[in-house]
């Protein structure tokens, strides 16, 4: 299996469970506050797991990756306030999670289509699927 398909599933899985955690959490923290916490979280341990490699790594290769970093940073900080926001409100995890990650996926299907990247018919299926199947679970709610 080639590695970017391994990652790809790590990554699924842990999206998972921050999408558990943050329904667990929503009730019981304001939400801006568990948004930071979760970014704080995240660089605590970032640099831990850095701190002993930082003399032979290259940290950037191009100024523009600092900027693309950043931005994800904004909406990183925008989806756990929101997420937690969400789940505040009550809407099921079964609703909510697959309407948050459903609909990640089908913007960045789409904004890679625009980007260049290749689209076939299988592709589209896939997309229109989890479109649909999102749309379904928000009428559920």
């Amino acid at each position: 299996m080639e590695p970017g398909i391994i990652f790809a599933v790590i990554t699924a899985i842990l999206f998972g469970f921050w999408t558990i955690f943050h329904d667990l959490a929503a009730g019981k923290i304001n939400y801006l506050f568990g948004a930071i916490l979760v970014s704080l979280t995240a660089a605590v341990l970032g640099f831990m797991l850095l701190l002993p490699q930082i003399k032979t790594t290259t940290l950037y290769s191009n100024p523009k990756g600092l900027l693309f970093v950043a931005l994800a940073g904004v909406c990183a900080l925008g989806i756990d306030y929101f997420a937690l926001k969400t789940y505040g409100t009550g809407l099921p995890i079964s609703v909510a999670g697959p309407i948050i990650i459903g609909g990640s996926i089908a913007i960045a299907a789409a904004i890679g289509f625009f980007m260049g990247e290749s689209i076939s018919l299988m592709k589209i299926t896939g997309l229109l699927l989890v479109i649909i199947g999102s749309g379904i679970l928000a009428t559920m709610a």
